[in-house]
């Protein structure tokens, strides 16, 4: 796709400047993320595969003919299924854009190389000129002005700056070339872009900017700028956010798993009958007003479906949950006030689900996002491991203090005690 408008790519400098610092250990971080989320998905393959072969178990069961020749039958359609997964890694090679080999054979490099020699680099910023603009950048950013601005928190130095100065070569070059630019970036941060009533669009004191050159200036994002290329040329469209996702899921589930759980805890902790079986545990019958979450494990995670802007996940979480039930034994004929039974203590574990969305437009950062719109559970079961006996109403005259024993005039020993413990206490 990159190859069919090739010509009229310029890089301003600093960019060509960046790729060459970072692009071993960013693309090595890359093909670690792509082989993550090939093993990901021949992972679910071969899960389904075993789910459905252990199914045709009851057919055996049943008696059915020819199970075994079923069994092999679709256990080589499942294979023929990971190939098609196998190719596709090895086909696309993360678009294309990376090898694992970088003995010459790497595409991007050889590509950027070929802009290089072309001619189709910006002429790089004298010193004078990123001194100049990283003065005018100390002004810019106290008024939070783009691009860049967001920078200031976690960067120093020139590299604070990197951003206008790209900018600012651009610049130069449309208003010295006098030519009209496809700004193509995937920078989406506030400094770049900006949200008016529910649209993001290209921050307006750019294009105010820009304008000034005399000349006009489209930007777009990656993702916008090879679907329209795909159009134009009658190229096969890849999805860009599909593959952003694959290769960020892993860490994304893994970084927000405890804050994921911490937005359910209030709703565990007053909710949780909800999730147990409460015909088998043993509650009381004025049931737990509150429960105590004793231990908690994040076991798994995985996206189970997608849109064109929303991503789902489930979230998986061991937990032991206690509380404490109470019968009702009536009300005080003087109060009113309810009469209930000692606490009656529980122990209960098992799973909850945890269903998350997550935003998954081209616009997000995602190998930096940490955040999502909502998270709710879903599912639990939660079984009951301990309880401890079932507490008697007391007797007319209270509980046998040795024993426990309810009392009354029929086993009262006569010293405030039940008959069998009278004479041990004498």
């Amino acid at each position: 796709m990159l190859k069919s408008c090739k010509n009229y790519i310029i890089l301003p400098a600093t960019v060509r400047l960046e790729y060459e610092k970072h692009k071993r250990g960013e693309f090595s971080k890359m093909e670690k993320r792509i082989e993550e989320a090939s093993k990901e998905t021949a992972k679910q393959i071969e899960t389904a595969k075993s789910k459905i072969i252990n199914s045709c178990h009851s057919l055996e069961r049943l008696q059915y003919q020819d199970v075994d020749d079923l069994k092999i039958n679709l256990s080589e359609k499942i294979d023929a299924v990971k190939s098609v997964l196998d190719n596709y890694f090895e086909d696309h090679a993360a678009l294309g854009l990376i090898q694992h080999s970088w003995a010459g054979n790497d595409f991007l490099e050889k590509f950027i190389e070929a802009i290089d020699t072309n001619g189709q680099v910006m002429i790089a910023p004298s010193q004078e000129d990123i001194y100049r603009w990283c003065e005018e950048g100390q002004k810019r950013y106290k008024n939070e002005i783009p691009p860049g601005f967001k920078d200031a928190k976690n960067k120093d130095g020139v590299r604070m700056y990197s951003d206008l100065i790209l900018w600012q070569e651009t610049l130069r070059y449309a208003k010295k070339e006098s030519t009209n630019l496809i700004f193509i970036t995937d920078d989406v941060k506030a400094d770049w872009w900006e949200v008016i009533d529910g649209n993001r669009q290209f921050h307006t004191k750019l294009i105010e900017e820009f304008e000034k050159t005399g000349q006009q200036i489209v930007p777009m994002t990656s993702k916008d700028f090879f679907s329209d290329v795909s159009e134009a040329y009658d190229i096969e469209k890849n999805d860009a956010v599909e593959i952003a996702l694959r290769m960020t899921d892993n860490d994304y589930c893994v970084k927000i798993a405890n804050s994921v759980f911490e937005s359910v805890e209030e709703e565990l902790i007053y909710n949780a009958t909800e999730y147990i079986d409460e015909e088998s545990a043993n509650i009381g019958s004025e049931g737990i007003d509150e429960f105590e979450i004793t231990e908690s494990e994040f076991v798994r995670a995985e996206r189970i479906a997608r849109d064109d802007s929303t991503a789902i996940y489930e979230f998986v979480y061991k937990v032991t949950v206690e509380g404490t039930s109470y019968e009702y034994w009536g009300r005080d004929e003087d109060t009113r006030e309810i009469i209930r039974s000692d606490g009656r203590d529980h122990v209960f574990e098992g799973q909850i689900i945890v269903q998350v969305e997550r935003g998954a437009e081209v616009f997000y950062d995602f190998e930096d996002d940490n955040s999502y719109e909502t998270a709710v559970i879903s599912e639990g079961k939660l079984e009951q491991t301990y309880f401890n006996d079932r507490p008697e109403p007391p007797g007319e005259l209270g509980y046998c203090p040795a024993c426990g024993t309810p009392l009354d005039i029929e086993n009262d020993g006569g010293n405030g005690f039940c008959i069998k413990c009278a004479l041990d206490h004498n």
